[in-house]
């Protein structure tokens, strides 16, 4: 999840519905103000994210010439999703981010954030045919492996399963509020990302929060998949250990890029320094280290 920092749209972002053969998907969206554009960026949030994590980036990447779509995933604040946990397996989400690329015209350059870029890997492990590149942004291999993440992301899927979200929320913010790092957002922002999380299908966000203690490191596939990758994360990320993404790239035989005074959110953070590494890796086809 990333807090945004400001509720209001930059000049030129603005909400759109997004119709594809697998429903409707709630959108932000940004197109360059004059010229041809270069093409799609399709950006994926992560867990109890949603689109406006990446609002100040649309307006970076749309003034470089790109589309820029940010979209919530289903079941994700205000795009809509069914209550079984069976429409929320990492392939289900997946074959979405398919169809949303083929309803934007193909060959989108797919962004992943956190838990979103499993769910962007696995978009291209299905069909890599209508991507043109894939970004995993402060993204790991697998599951959190760690002890005192996977008991935090048990009890809380336990707590969807049991209790009413708002007050699985609450205990959230309580749990957060103790952490030396935390800082209390302004009072709009505080009721933007409560509104938000209790947005969330809780069924879907349960099923989500498993993944993130579960899921299967797909790397090798991913390299054999042809669809050239970047890695970027930011400087302090606290999500995957930076070893661990560091391996990743490695495998994928890529080299990662880091984006200074960032952490987690580097597309909220630090937003024109990301949208430059992304646009100088959407436009660098001379090298394609992820060979068939």
């Amino acid at each position: 999840m990333s807090t945004p920092r400001t509720m209001t749209l930059p000049d030129g972002v603005h909400p759109a519905t997004l119709e594809t053969d697998r429903g409707s998907f709630a959108t932000l969206r940004a197109v360059p103000e004059i010229g041809t554009p270069l093409g799609t960026v399709l950006l994926v949030p992560g867990w109890t994210g949603s689109k406006e994590d990446f609002t100040p980036l649309l307006h970076h990447l749309a003034r470089y010439g790109w589309i820029a779509v940010g979209v919530d995933q289903r079941g994700q604040f205000e795009t809509p999703g069914p209550d079984e946990a069976s429409a929320y397996t990492l392939e289900a989400l997946g074959a979405d981010v398919v169809a949303m690329s083929v309803a934007l015209g193909g060959y989108s350059q797919l962004v992943g954030h956190s838990f979103g870029g499993l769910v962007a890997r696995e978009a291209v492990l299905i069909d890599p045919s209508v991507f043109s590149t894939l970004t995993l942004l402060c993204t790991g291999p697998a599951g959190f492996t760690d002890e005192q993440t996977l008991q935090g992301l048990q009890m809380l899927a336990f707590g969807l399963d049991n209790l009413p979200i708002e007050q699985v929320y609450d205990l959230k913010l309580e749990h957060d509020a103790k952490h030396p790092a935390y800082v209390e957002p302004p009072e709009e922002i505080a009721a933007f990302v409560r509104k938000r999380f209790v947005s969330n299908s809780p069924i879907g966000l349960a099923a989500i929060t498993r993944h993130l203690t579960d899921a299967v490191d797909k790397t090798d596939r991913l390299a054999k998949a042809g669809v050239r990758t970047q890695l970027v994360y930011g400087e302090t990320d606290d999500g995957w250990p930076l070893a661990v993404q560091n391996d990743v790239a490695e495998r994928l035989g890529i080299q990662p890029e880091m984006v200074s005074d960032a952490g987690h959110s580097p597309a909220i953070e630090q937003p024109a320094a990301t949208a430059r590494l992304l646009v100088d890796f959407f436009h660098d086809r001379a090298t394609f280290n992820n060979a068939v």
